[in-house]
């Protein structure tokens, strides 16, 4: 192992872990419920709607994959119930990750760039499960690139952790098979297992089909009110090139499209507060340059998993989407570090402008971010929680934005207690239920 790639690992492990309690400023409730269910599971063998050792946990209503939460028992159970805890393997993910990329490309500035990237740095820091299922998905990679084709398990590992690798695996295995050639044996038994999760995460997969493009109900109606007009004045036409398949299917291309747009590259990244730094997009501007010089020459694989990486995002009503399709992450960095050993001459200049784009970053990140954060995270909730834990009853307000997650996590209520004392609210439009009173706790509108 070289020095230059130890210096790269140890950037990427300090980036991803110092601070890691503090910055974000506060869980937000996705992390929340994983903390919390992960919490439950280690003191009762039972989620928090006494579930004992579920598949799929409903947690909120929205139900989530089960791998993160299991695994986030032992952190949990090691270092406590906290922020660091609850994170932890998302940063260990993301350290993996770069690990990963180099051996995958033996190409150490391919393994720097991951390690520096804003997308890649940012997941790190969150819990979120689908930096977990991206590393498990490039390890299982490496591994059957080195024709060990048992690599595929991390594969269904990573359809165990996350919805997106669901329908991205199954889609880049069909290029894995042309370029690798594994052996029949783990071919039959990646499709049988694969089928055999999907049957069983059912219940999320039929949730999360309430956000995809097909079940949103402005579309629907806006679609239904533009063929009623476009029927009145042309019938057949309308039959051939105006109906519900040709309608949704330009809608996805769209959204897949905008996947690859300057404003969700470079700009801004996606629309919602918690998956972006402001002022900032997914990349740095000069990978994306280095990327598309590499494109001219692009493998037959890489192009493949360029095209295939945002399908599970432009399926969705808010594409696009950072975290659904983060399996794009990778094979940009891998094209940009071929980029830039094209153009090798220019190494200092490409330096200087990475230099000033890293910079930029950092400063967004550390100083405007958790100002920004404070408006769309519960910052002061923690605070607000411990100095009311001697009151005899603790009152809070925002029922709707799953606050009881909170005071379970700070407080370390019993979750036999809660359990035992819960009352939730009705399902809200988006079919998520919260509780509004357990223990001495009582959460208010």
């Amino acid at each position: 192992m070289s020095k230059r790639f130890l210096i790269v690992i140890f950037l990427a492990f300090l980036f991803r872990f110092i601070g890691l309690s503090s910055l974000p400023p506060a869980l937000n409730r996705d992390e929340a419920g994983i903390g919390w269910n992960a919490y439950s599971l280690l003191k009762t063998g039972r989620d928090e709607h006494n579930v004992p050792w579920p598949l799929n946990f409903k947690s909120i209503g929205d139900y989530k994959m089960p791998l993160y939460i299991y695994a986030s028992i032992l952190p949990i159970k090691i270092f406590g119930l906290n922020e660091f805890s609850i994170r932890f393997w998302s940063a260990v993910a993301g350290v993996v990750s770069v690990i990963a990329v180099f051996y995958l490309t033996k190409n150490i500035y391919a393994a720097l760039l991951m390690a520096l990237n804003p997308w890649a740095i940012f997941y790190s820091r969150i819990a979120y499960e689908a930096n977990l299922a991206l590393a498990l998905f490039l390890v299982g990679l490496y591994l059957i690139a080195l024709k060990k084709d048992w690599g595929l398990i991390f594969w269904l590992l990573a359809c165990l952790t996350y919805s997106s690798a669901l329908i991205f695996i199954p889609l880049i295995f069909i290029p894995t098979i042309f370029r690798y050639k594994p052996k029949l044996f783990w071919l039959v038994s990646f499709i049988l297992i694969y089928g055999l999760i999907f049957i069983s995460l059912w219940r999320i997969s039929s949730q999360k089909q309430n956000i995809t493009i097909f079940s949103d109900p402005h579309l629907i109606d806006a679609y239904n009110q533009e063929r009623v007009v476009k029927y009145a004045q042309n019938p057949l036409l309308t039959k051939l090139f105006f109906n519900k398949y040709i309608y949704f299917t330009g809608i996805t291309a769209v959204n897949y499209l905008k996947t690859f747009s300057p404003s969700f590259l470079v700009i801004k990244g996606d629309n919602h507060p918690w998956h972006q730094i402001p002022g900032l997009g997914n990349f740095y501007i000069i990978e994306i340059i280095l990327a598309i010089i590499a494109l001219r020459k692009i493998e037959f694989f890489y192009l493949f998993w360029l095209l295939l990486a945002p399908v599970a995002s432009a399926i969705t009503i808010d594409a696009p989407h950072s975290t659904r399709a983060i399996f794009l992450l990778p094979v940009i960095i891998i094209l940009a570090s071929q980029g830039l050993a094209k153009v090798k001459r220019f190494l200092p200049i490409i330096l200087a402008i990475y230099l000033l784009n890293f910079s930029y970053a950092a400063n967004q990140y550390i100083k405007l971010y958790p100002i920004k954060m404070a408006g769309t995270l519960p910052v002061n909730l923690k605070s607000e929680i411990v100095s009311q834990k001697n009151n005899q009853q603790i009152v809070l307000t925002g029922v709707h934005d799953s606050t009881y997650l909170y005071p379970l996590i700070y407080l370390k209520i019993d979750p036999v207690i809660f359990q035992q004392t819960a009352l939730w609210t009705p399902p809200d439009p988006a079919g998520l239920t919260h509780a509004y009173q357990f223990a001495n706790i009582l959460i208010k509108d």
